[in-house]
């Protein structure tokens, strides 16, 4: 397989691991019964922003680790993006983008059917995942098909 479609298959697995593993956490003592809209969106506040820091630091640092073992295995260089990459990322970011937003409309259909705030989250939550997915499905297509 390719460097790309590798990286696509490790990006995959990180988008499923690290807010599961995150939110597994999270939710072992969530003290989310019993408190007030206030309380929960203070709770959904802290909690979003601290994973925000920690997907990004683990991302980055499975990016590293994934070029240095790719490097140390093949004993080449990690091949630099050409005008291919940039267009297939492209247009597997717009369309995970509009998946997003299915999400955030999801969660605010959700908050109008007077749901908890917490459906509200979860829906951010899962459409940012299954947006992540895509995107990556989306990039594997394009290079098997050598767009």
């Amino acid at each position: 397989m390719d460097y790309r479609e590798n990286k696509n298959w490790v990006n995959m697995l990180a988008a499923i691991i690290v807010p599961a593993v995150y939110f597994f956490f999270i939710f072992q003592d969530s003290p989310q019964e019993g408190l007030n809209t206030d309380e929960l969106l203070k709770f959904w506040g802290k909690q979003m922003m601290v994973y925000i820091l920690v997907a990004i630091g683990v991302r980055i640092g499975i990016e590293i680790l994934y070029a240095i073992i790719y490097s140390a295995i093949t004993k080449e260089a990690v091949p630099k993006t050409d005008e291919r990459d940039r267009l297939i990322e492209l247009k597997s970011k717009n369309i995970s983008q509009i998946i997003f937003i299915f999400g955030i409309i999801a969660g605010m259909g959700a908050l109008a059917m007077e749901k908890s705030v917490n459906s509200f989250f979860l829906a951010f939550l899962i459409g940012g995942v299954i947006s992540e997915l895509v995107e990556n499905t989306i990039q594997l297509v394009y290079y098997k098909r050598g767009f």
